[in-house]
């Protein structure tokens, strides 16, 4: 073959792996993307949710975080989003405690508590509840617990202010509601009796640098997460299910799923999994098999938001020791293969975090990196990691929306 020919054949290959590093669409039509960018362009006169669901690569919330931050910046917004009054691992971007007699139900995985006879989990696949406490906040009832909610110093600017706090509950009795400021209570509401997960909202003129929330009830209500927002802009909310692989939205109650994911009304939802089948996938056909469970989780969360975009993304690059070298999953490209058929079938964009990242075996040179971009576990990022990564998709992610800008003109 003439050195001509080889150069041809290996321009052919750049711009394929360039074209795929970009986010990707079934049958090339980023138009799909165009009806979340219309609605960004309308994000300073109504609220614009990102649900953005993951494995332990986004807990601390290090890559939704980032993306909150630049598209609250450009496109306004406040707040951090939905998060759990017990959250599964610690935020940059919240600052709060609670009382000693809160604990969290989670509905995945082996944190399943057996003695909770229902799957009623709703959109973080966990709930908080009180157990009777005798220090009572107000003698008059069995079940009394507080949260305080401070102002995170380490977070983003945006994210630190609010004006709308969103309590997302159920509960078998009436519940007193009491909000403090500066220790002095500011108000006092009822959590109203009702089996279905429901919404209670508190506004704010600005909202304070520490609030506390007291709840009161002869029988404790199931609190499902809280959301801290602005009246308007963006909203991206940080959901991290560790040791999830993305097939868990149909092992929860379809109906208390669906009655949050309704009233939250994301406008994008993002699942970036896959990483935590890949041990367990040893052949080809197991990966499909894979793939096809994970298309009907789309389909079964397309069912409940009709009117929302969905983007997948694929795993990072993973290493497993051989002999004395880590190599590259032999699975994980077959794996983000079936990933992205899932994805175009059911008419979902595609992101491909490990050809970001620099494809086979480029994990071993992040974990080199100095300081190190990935953890020497040969899978997850550090924190510089997961900053990088976020960048690289939030550089595409912008330019797909400046080529919209351009196609509107």
């Amino acid at each position: 073959m003439n050195t001509l020919k080889v150069l041809k054949l290996k321009h052919i290959r750049d711009s394929i792996i360039f074209s795929e590093k970009n986010i990707q669409y079934p049958s090339n039509n980023p138009e799909l993307l165009y009806r979340f960018f219309k609605k960004l362009d309308n994000a300073k006169y109504k609220k614009v949710r990102i649900m953005h669901y993951g494995d332990s690569q986004i807990e601390g919330d290090r890559i939704s975080g980032r993306l909150r931050q630049r598209l609250q910046n450009k496109f306004g917004g406040k707040g951090p989003g939905l998060f759990a009054i017990i959250p599964a691992t610690r935020k940059i971007s919240l600052n709060n405690t609670s009382s000693k007699n809160w604990v969290r139900k989670t509905g995945f995985g082996p944190y399943i508590d057996k003695k909770v006879n229902h799957k009623k989990y709703g959109a973080l696949f966990s709930f908080c509840k009180m157990a009777e406490d005798s220090s009572y906040i107000d003698s008059n009832f069995i079940f009394n617990g507080e949260i305080t909610i401070k102002k995170p110093t380490k977070s983003y600017k945006l994210c630190k202010s609010f004006k709308t706090l969103k309590i997302y509950y159920s509960c078998e009795e009436n519940t007193v509601l009491r909000l403090l400021i500066n220790d002095s209570i500011f108000h006092v509401d009822t959590l109203k009796k009702t089996g279905e997960i429901s919404l209670k909202q508190l506004d704010f003129s600005k909202g304070p640098r520490e609030l506390k929330l007291q709840f009161c009830a002869d029988k404790s209500p199931l609190i499902y997460g809280i959301s801290m927002e602005g009246e308007k802009g963006v909203v991206v909310d940080n959901i991290p299910l560790r040791g999830a692989s993305g097939t868990e939205f149909s092992k929860v109650d379809f109906n208390s799923l669906s009655q949050m994911q309704k009233i939250l009304n994301p406008e994008l939802i993002i699942l970036e999994f896959g990483g935590n089948t890949i041990p367990y996938i040893k052949t080809r056909e197991r990966a499909v098999k894979y793939g096809n469970y994970f298309k009907k989780q789309i389909k079964k969360l397309q069912q409940i938001n009709p009117n929302a975009v969905f983007l997948i993304i694929g795993p990072a690059d993973m290493a497993m020791k051989q002999k004395t070298e880590f190599i590259t999953y032999p699975i994980l490209e077959d794996v983000i293969s079936v990933l992205k058929n899932a994805a175009f079938e059911t008419n979902s964009c595609f992101w491909d975090m490990y050809l970001n990242m620099g494809g086979e075996n480029s994990i071993q040179k992040w974990v080199a990196e100095k300081p190190s971009l990935a953890a020497r576990d040969y899978i997850h990022f550090t924190n510089r990691g997961a900053q990088k990564i976020a960048d690289y998709f939030i550089e595409d992610f912008m330019r797909d929306y400046e080529n919209y800008l351009k196609q509107k003109k």
